[in-house]
């Protein structure tokens, strides 16, 4: 945010909201035990996706040769 701030300071005060969505979201699989990375992929494409344009998608996928996505939901 530090980059994006010196960059464009606009555009922080745009998506600051956004952000703060993503930290909550880790505070809550912090607190419900998830100790696994965690990765963000804030431009997601795909037909089920455009189901939650406005608000969070989270996937919860098993990587092996191919990626299984085992639960999604969102608001």
């Amino acid at each position: 945010m530090s980059r994006l701030e010196k960059v464009s300071p606009a555009l922080v005060t745009l998506i600051q909201p956004a952000v703060g969505e993503v930290k909550q979201t880790v505070q809550y699989a912090n607190a419900a035990g998830v100790i696994r990375t965690i990765f963000f992929h804030p431009i997601m494409l795909g037909s089920h996706h455009s189901h939650f344009k406005d608000g969070i998608l989270v996937e919860v996928v098993r990587r092996n040769k191919r990626q299984d996505v085992l639960a999604a939901g969102g608001r």
